[in-house]
């Protein structure tokens, strides 16, 4: 193996030449003329031409005026095309320095060392900073093949990927490597490739180099079980072991630099949704899109569940704007067969001397959680209140499992009325809980975290029977109760037994009982239509909750085991002052007209909404502007039967077909 030598004089590089500096790739600058030095006898040329002229004149007796006037064209030919000759070189001299101007700030700007090979794997330019790297001096590198100091184990792997045909669109690939150190110790490095063969500009591989080796290993471990270790068997990048590493070294010689924590998500990449043997294609090009977005000082490594974690050199706001753009370069990626929708988010938050590694990673996945939330391409930073939040869902979910067994929940009731008769026609049995330290606890918290685990079947069961119960015991023979259902219980398979037991257990007779289910339910397997036909045929009524949020679509509704549709409160906002929204509630109205489906509006808090809706045809109205949930006591004792709509409009004619008794 040949001998690198170690660093030795720099060239003075401040003087600009027609040739490449020492060290800089030929293709990286224009070529220079190949006429360049023959300027250099151009005016000894012009003299010499000019006298053969005059003598020719001299020596020709009778045609002295006839050879000067030939002598003075030909002198004027040459000094035109000499003056040509001489713009044409000023100007490739002028893009000749830019060019180097242009290279040196390239390579500058970059805190990676910067490698270039030719199409022969030889190292045409080396960066000064590799010598901080593996103790060599970049001009001994110049003309070595790039496998000279290549652990022989890791070489062929490296030449088969770096000798492949040239990529199409730039793009970025991760090699990894062992490199032998100038003082004999293997250093693990790692290379992101730009692929610029096919550009005629350069011509060549541009690696950017850093390394990756743990500090902390000992002598005696083996380089290729470490490699191993540390990088991400798809991607090549450092894997959340090696991201770990770097924390902790960060957290000790930061020296007062701040550095920054970006999490990113990516949505869509679930495996039930990429076709076979996509899944490390799809992965590759979504790592090659972030690559090409980062600083030459950021650091990509994978994080936990898929995800992405990007060590920034920067405050929490260069972080901020480095992860917008980072989100905004995943989109749509082309796959065969079709295109794979994309999208992504990002949690950022700041590193610390006093926050160890493993908080860190957890202070990004809140914020990461956060902007999940929010919706795609979005960007939140981490603060003390996702803290707070996370330890209040810790305890919720802690707690929400022994809160049936120790009478904590409860069911509240809402009245759906029908404004063209002013009479209530049935109840939405909403579930409640009062925790004994945090009071009343919101449904949009603990129902979610109940739906995370197999509880939501056994909390849906309860409120089954016990709103059958509550029903069944009043006076009133005519009034309905409506029941939510989770996704999780009804493609349980059990939502039959439990409904048959809580009608038989309270004796409320089938047709009182409404059964809300979601949208996306309807698109389950096949034995959940056949549990809805099923309850159908025994009296029980089919609602589709929150309709119009999820796959609306007649073509799905028709022949759907479906009786009535609940209008989402999301059509409500601004409606007054909103066409489209008007028009949409319209919409869903004449869309169950048209089968014959009744329509629930929920949501309707104001007397203006509600006159709004009335105008349009709605008849049963759900909402605060008629009543608040009632409480078993206020049921008993028939508030559900005294209420009184708002003064001022008279009932139209109704459009939406009436609820069957």
């Amino acid at each position: 193996m040949t001998t690198l030598q170690r660093r030795a004089g720099t060239p003075d590089h401040r003087s600009v030449t027609t040739a490449p500096l020492l060290g800089q790739p030929a293709a990286a600058f224009p070529a220079a003329p190949r006429w360049g030095r023959a300027r250099l006898f151009a005016v000894p040329g012009l003299v010499g031409a000019v006298a053969a002229i005059l003598a020719a004149v001299v020596t020709v007796p009778g045609s002295t005026l006839l050879g000067l006037l030939v002598a003075l064209a030909g002198l004027a030919v040459l000094v035109t095309a000499q003056g040509l000759l001489w713009r044409r070189q000023r100007q490739l001299t002028g893009d000749l320095q830019r060019s180097q101007s242009s290279f040196r700030t390239l390579v500058k700007s970059s805190v990676d060392p910067v490698v270039i090979l030719d199409d022969r794997l030889r190292v045409t330019f080396a960066s000064e900073s590799i010598a901080d790297l593996i103790g060599v001096d970049p001009a001994c590198m110049i003309g070595q093949p790039i496998t000279v100091a290549v652990h022989r184990e890791d070489a062929p792997a490296l030449v088969a990927g770096l000798s492949g045909p040239p990529a199409e669109g730039n793009e970025v690939a991760v090699r990894t490597a062992r490199i032998r150190h100038s003082d004999g110790r293997w250093r693990l490095i790692q290379a992101t490739v730009r692929d610029l063969r096919a550009d005629p500009d350069v011509g060549a591989l541009v690696l950017y180099c850093r390394d990756v080796t743990a500090r902390t290993h000992t002598p005696t471990t083996d380089p290729e079980l470490l490699e191993l270790s540390l990088s991400d068997a798809v991607t090549g990048l450092p894997n959340r072991a090696a991201l770990v590493r770097r924390l902790g070294t960060l957290q000790r010689d930061a020296g007062g630099r701040p550095f920054t924590l970006a999490a990113i998500g990516i949505n869509g990449l679930d495996a039930d949704v990429l076709a076979p043997g996509t899944e490390a294609t799809v992965l590759l090009a979504v790592t090659s899109r972030l690559v090409r977005v980062l600083r030459g000082e950021d650091w990509l490594a994978r994080g936990m569940d898929g995800d992405f974690v990007v060590v920034v050199d920067g405050s929490k706001a260069e972080a901020e704007t480095l992860a917008a753009r980072l989100v905004a370069a995943i989109g749509p990626l082309p796959i065969p067969g079709g295109t794979l929708h994309l999208t992504a988010c990002a949690g950022v938050t700041a590193l610390a001397a006093d926050v160890d590694p493993g908080e860190a990673l957890r202070r990004s996945d809140l914020a990461l959680r956060s902007a999940r939330a929010a919706g795609p391409g979005s960007v939140h930073r981490y603060d003390h209140a996702l803290r707070i939040a996370q330890d209040r869902r810790s305890a919720l979910r802690a707690d929400l499992d022994g809160a049936l067994d120790r009478g904590e929940l409860r069911l509240v009731f809402q009245p759906v009325v029908d404004v063209v008769m002013h009479r209530t026609v049935s109840v939405e049995a909403l579930l409640r809980w009062h925790h004994p330290v945090f009071g009343e606890v919101s449904p949009t918290e603990f129902v979610p975290l109940a739906e995370e685990s197999p509880l939501i079947t056994d909390v849906g069961r309860w409120v089954l029977r016990e709103a059958c119960t509550t029903i069944a015991a009043l006076d009133e023979d005519t009034l309905a109760v409506a029941v939510n259902v989770s996704a999780r219980q009804v493609r349980s398979g059990e939502l039959v037994p439990d409904v048959l037991g809580a009608l038989e257990a309270s004796g409320l007779p089938a047709s009182r009982l409404i059964v809300e289910i979601t949208e996306s339910v309807l698109l389950d397997d096949s034995h959940v239509l056949e549990d809805l036909t099923v309850l159908r045929q025994l009296g029980v009524r089919i609602a589709i909750d929150d309709f119009g949020t999820g796959w609306s679509s007649l073509a799905y509704l028709v022949g759907m085991p479906v009786d009535v549709l609940k209008m989402d409160q999301y059509f409500l906002a601004d409606v007054e002052h909103d066409p489209a929204r008007r028009a949409m509630c319209r919409a869903v109205l004449h869309l169950g007209a048209s089968l014959g489906l009744p329509v629930i509006v929920e949501g309707v808090t104001s007397p203006a909404v509600l006159t709004l809706l009335r105008d349009m045809g709605h008849r049963y109205l759900q909402g605060y502007v008629l009543s608040r949930p009632l409480e078993l006591a206020q049921l008993a004792a028939g508030a559900w039967a005294d209420l009184e709509l708002p003064a001022g409009a008279e009932a139209p004619a109704a459009v939406s077909p009436a609820l069957p008794s």
